[in-house]
């Protein structure tokens, strides 16, 4: 995957709540990953997986969350660099408030 950097000013206040909202998806991914079984179920609920394929995705989903969660403590340590998909969450908790 091709990753574009632009260097831009982003002014402290909205640095801190990128953060925030770091620990904030760090939180629920963790809360996911302990309560995996709560999680396939509702997907199953919702129809989003069959009854069969339960075990094997339980699995694939797992990884998944553990990954992200990886990936966002990882930027944790990245204070400075703000990604795409950061901004667009962003600005999405900014026009729902």
């Amino acid at each position: 995957m091709a990753v574009v950097v632009f260097e831009c000013p982003i002014d402290e206040a909205t640095l801190a709540s990128i953060q925030e909202l770091r620990l904030l998806r760090i939180e629920v991914l963790q809360r996911q990953i302990q309560q995996i079984d709560k999680v396939v179920e509702t997907l199953l609920e919702q129809g989003t997986l069959q009854a069969d394929e339960r075990g094997p995705y339980r699995e694939v989903i797992l990884a998944e969350l553990q990954e992200k969660c990886e990936e966002l403590q990882s930027r944790l340590d990245s204070r400075e660099t703000v990604y795409s998909d950061e901004l667009e969450l962003y600005l999405d908790v900014l026009t729902t408030e």
